[in-house]
């Protein structure tokens, strides 16, 4: 099967940022793997000119899209943009459509669907809305971006006046401010209606540093901030527990009807209750990502992972 690439035109342009570049790694990787399958991988770089890469997409002549496109022309929400016009053109894809993208990528949304449907979210209120906050220590994201862009340690605040601080910076658009929760993290992955090993990401003590996933963590490699977020699968956890985080990230991953392969992060509050922090439609398939981590602890190789995703998209 002829099977187009589908990545952001990240070496077409000058000063694209780690976690833009990132996307590389997967695109080498799925590209071996499909090869290894017997399949004939065709890369087609997506710029801002929609009228080339659509008329490379064509001339691949491609029976599916392997869509690892996280952004188009350095702008992130030209993810939902590109998934667009597949879908328009009629090609099948690899995870999640259009709708279930363009929900995940505003964490306000879904904060708002998973909280109407009685899901456990943390404390949480856009930048404008903020007055009357209470809940202490708080946590500032972009609400329309992923892969950790905009969280540094910076974002997290504890009290009213490091919370205007955080919030000074609009570069990334609106933002979403969140009750930062200090209990464990967990990672629950979802191939077709496979649920895969729990994950965690344990935290090891920094000076003067909260223990998140921030960008510095997860994009400058052997930085302290890289080394002190440290990710173990399977995670040591009860069988009670992994129930819970699995049923829970199975409701949440539903309910934004997500598909093909996905990721839902959850973390603990100060009781141990779980709580879901994100929905993640097609995260990272570099060898080196958490679902790979995830699906290796189920027994997978990468290229059984590669092939289970181009089955339930074909």
């Amino acid at each position: 099967m002829r099977v187009a690439v589908l990545h952001d035109d990240v070496l077409g342009r000058p000063g694209a940022s780690p976690d833009e570049l990132g996307v590389l790694e997967a695109v080498e990787a799925v590209t071996a793997a499909l090869h290894e399958l017997g399949h004939t991988p065709v890369r087609v770089a997506v710029g801002s000119r929609l009228e080339e890469w659509v008329a490379a997409l064509n001339d691949a002549r491609a029976e599916l899209v392997f869509n690892l496109c996280e952004g188009a022309g350095g702008a992130s929400a030209g993810e939902v943009r590109v998934a667009a016009v597949v879908e328009l053109l009629g090609i099948p894809m690899t995870g999640s459509g259009t709708e279930t993208i363009a929900l995940a990528r505003r964490k306000d949304r879904v904060n708002a669907l998973l909280s109407a449907a009685g899901l456990p979210v943390p404390a949480w209120t856009r930048a404008e809305r903020l007055n009357g906050w209470r809940h202490y220590p708080a946590i500032v994201k972009p609400a329309g971006e992923d892969a950790s862009v905009g969280i540094t340690q910076a974002s997290v605040a504890r009290d009213e006046r490091a919370l205007r601080g955080a919030l000074a910076d609009r570069s990334h658009g609106p933002l979403l401010v969140q009750e930062f929760l200090p209990g464990r993290e967990f990672n629950v992955g979802f191939v077709g209606e496979r649920v895969l090993p729990l994950a965690e990401i344990e935290f090891h003590e920094l000076p003067d540093c909260w223990p998140l996933v921030s960008y510095r963590a997860k994009w400058e490699t052997g930085s302290d901030e890289d080394l002190a977020t440290v990710p173990r699968c399977p995670a040591q956890a009860t069988p009670e527990l992994e129930e819970e985080a699995r049923a829970l990230a199975r409701a949440a991953w539903t309910l934004v009807e997500g598909r093909g392969y996905g990721r839902v992060d959850l973390r603990a509050d100060a009781t141990g209750r779980l709580h879901v922090l994100e929905v993640n439609p097609n995260p990272d398939l570099s060898p080196s990502a958490g679902l790979t981590r995830m699906a290796t602890a189920d027994g997978w190789s990468y290229t059984d992972l590669i092939r289970r995703i181009v089955e339930e998209a074909a």
